[in-house]
């Protein structure tokens, strides 16, 4: 076991605390909560980017807002150009700002609305058999993510033994009792065509 073997280790321990803390069902609900809150604001962030940007009054604030931090952030260089600001909000920057919070803002209000839904789920579980039971299973979870961050971690790093097997982290690899079971397990499924590489 060298140190390689102890930085996996200490990963998967990390995940499984992690998952001890969160339990099964709050494990499952960040994947969950992170996926519906991105299809969400991907549906309807440009439907409140063109209200803003389709109402005056709504708009004319946002310009203000931006073009008074435009000249805060480009004040050396409206010294030197007077009109340097303007030019950049008559270029479409304060479209493509008002577009970025509006991702923002939805991802933002989604994310809580979804939690919210979730918190009043969760005293469910608070029973003490369930208690256990999503305990139990979020430590099975967070063991699960820990060996994909660690087979994740094994495919970015393992072509380093092959272009550089003398280098510190080639001998580490090479050494690796946790990475030899990974190639094993590679081997067995056939994961890959080239099987020299992991």
């Amino acid at each position: 076991m060298n140190w390689l073997d102890i930085a996996v280790i200490t990963i998967l321990i990390f995940a499984m605390i992690k998952g001890f803390r969160t339990g099964l069902i709050g494990s499952i609900f960040n994947i969950l909560r992170i996926i519906l809150s991105v299809a969400i604001t991907k549906r309807y962030y440009s439907q409140v980017s063109m209200y803003i940007i389709n109402s005056p009054r709504v708009y004319n604030i946002f310009e203000a807002l931006f073009g008074f931090i435009l000249n805060i952030l480009f004040y050396s260089k409206n010294k030197e150009d007077p009109g340097f600001t303007s030019k950049l909000v008559s270029k479409g920057l304060v479209n493509i700002m008002i577009i970025l919070f509006a991702i923002i803002l939805v991802y933002w209000l989604s994310n809580k609305l979804i939690t919210l839904v979730f918190g009043l789920f969760s005293h469910i579980m608070k029973a003490p058999v369930l208690k256990q039971l999503n305990m139990i299973g979020g430590i099975l979870f967070g063991l699960i993510e820990g060996l994909f961050i660690v087979y994740l971690l094994n495919l970015i790093i393992s072509p380093i033994a092959i272009f550089f097997p003398e280098s510190f982290m080639g001998r580490g690899i090479s050494n690796s009792v946790v990475f030899d079971y990974l190639k094993e397990i590679n081997q067995m499924f056939n994961i890959f065509e080239n099987n020299k590489y992991i």
